[in-house]
């Protein structure tokens, strides 16, 4: 894990590199996501004409990039939000928080980036109530020119709706330095395993950790052409689980570390996943995809599944439960989240609810990856040149047992 740097590649804008300050709270800066992150790693951080919030309680935004641990912003509210604007586009990996009083204080927040026409959330948790000094946050990079916290209040210390940061400072992996060589590069493996379309019949090869965080297996599993999201290909002739019919190349969650297959219960706690992904390719003749699913027991509860250019989500055995769009493009990165609580399990789309269902199971788990919904019996020519094909970009996991206690499975790796 990389502490706070005591260098920077590139001084903030209108001030001045904090080199004793960080010397002071590098040993007590916690990662909260594993980051790999490179030499050439940039700071895009703007000044403080660059930082605007959308309430202050007269500790100004401005504090926020002023190098001292000593003030800090401070906006009341539920969704209570701070806007850093880069002045250009960036690409952007990673933001650093220092929490007000982050020692007995755990932040609730979203970090957003600005996509020309909406905020699109990259990362969706909690600061570690361990330390006031600098916390790190990777996700997938994204290309922007604005990004927001947006404040959900603090645990710990009592509960309350203020949202408090000393410091923020935002990260593009610009420079030179080299990309992702694996999967694991690009999105943490540490919680699952990835099913593949090879091996022997009803007997795919399955990876786990700790072999996969080096593992890669091209074409079927590896990183994409862009070198920020990680490809899934399932070939319609590829070998096949023994209780399904079609091939698949796909994660399935496990326990944290991932030696052991985790299930969880759709009445207790709240259990959520949210990733970003794009179909890239579908096969010939039965053009049908599923990118996502939640999976309980011997059957999938819900999957996301493209037909052509029809987007469904499907309750069970019910394919066409519900039409997210009919005019999907191939390429097109979405954001999906799943909300698991009471019984329930909210699907989001771009941030929109798109439906609920009712589900009571104790022995459910999430997938993510490309399952191809053709075989050689009803898709030709009969290849590995026919195939369905997704992109992953991120992917977030939580499991909450409904006493504060969670585990956090994070969306990116590279920074």
């Amino acid at each position: 894990m990389e502490l706070s740097r005591l260098a920077r590649s590139a001084p903030r804008g209108g001030g001045w590199p904090r080199l004793a300050v960080a010397a002071l709270v590098a040993a007590a800066t916690a990662l909260v996501v594993p980051a790999t992150a490179r030499a050439a790693d940039v700071e895009v951080t703007p000044g403080a004409g660059g930082v605007t919030a959308g309430t202050s309680d007269g500790n100004r935004p401005a504090n926020v990039v002023d190098g001292d641990y000593g003030t800090r912003w401070s906006g009341e509210g539920d969704g209570a939000w701070l806007r850093l604007d880069l002045g250009s586009t960036h690409t952007v990996n990673q933001v650093k928080l220092a929490v007000h009083k982050g020692d007995t204080r755990r932040n609730v927040f979203e970090l957003q980036y600005w996509d020309g026409s909406r905020w699109v959330t990259v990362h969706d948790g909690r600061s570690s109530g361990t330390t006031t000094g600098l916390q790190s946050f990777s996700f997938a990079p994204v290309r922007t020119s604005q990004i927001r916290y947006l404040g959900h209040g603090y645990e710990g210390e009592g509960e309350g709706d203020w949202n408090s940061l000393t410091e923020v400072e935002v990260w593009s992996g610009e420079g030179d330095g080299g990309g992702a060589e694996v999967p694991a590069d690009v999105v943490d493996l540490s919680d699952w395993k990835v099913t593949l379309p090879i091996g022997e019949e009803e007997d795919p090869t399955e990876i786990f950790q700790p072999q996969l965080d080096g593992y890669s297996h091209d074409p079927y599993f590896t990183v994409a052409d862009s070198g920020d999201a990680v490809r899934f290909r399932a070939p319609v002739n590829g070998v096949t689980t023994g209780g399904s019919s079609y091939p698949r190349s796909e994660l399935r969650e496990m326990e944290s570390g991932g030696g052991d297959e985790i299930t969880w219960s759709s009445t207790a706690g709240t259990h959520t996943m949210t990733l970003r992904e794009a179909f890239t390719h579908l096969p010939e003749d039965k053009p049908h995809v599923v990118g996502a699913q939640i999976h309980g027991g011997d059957d999938d509860v819900t999957v996301l599944r493209l037909e052509g250019s029809k987007l469904w989500i499907t309750d069970g055995d019910t394919a066409h439960h519900h039409l997210i769009t009919d005019d999907y493009a191939l390429g097109t990165v979405f954001e999906l989240r799943y909300v698991v609580s009471d019984g329930e399990i909210e699907v989001y789309f771009n941030g929109e609810l798109e439906t609920t269902l009712g589900h009571f199971d104790s022995t459910n788990y999430f997938k993510a990856g490309a399952y191809t919904q053709a075989n050689c019996s009803n898709s030709s020519p009969c290849g590995t040149a026919n195939y369905g094909e997704v992109e992953l970009h991120a992917v977030h996991v939580t499991h909450d047992d409904g006493r504060g206690a969670d585990r956090t499975q994070a969306d990116g790796r590279r920074g």
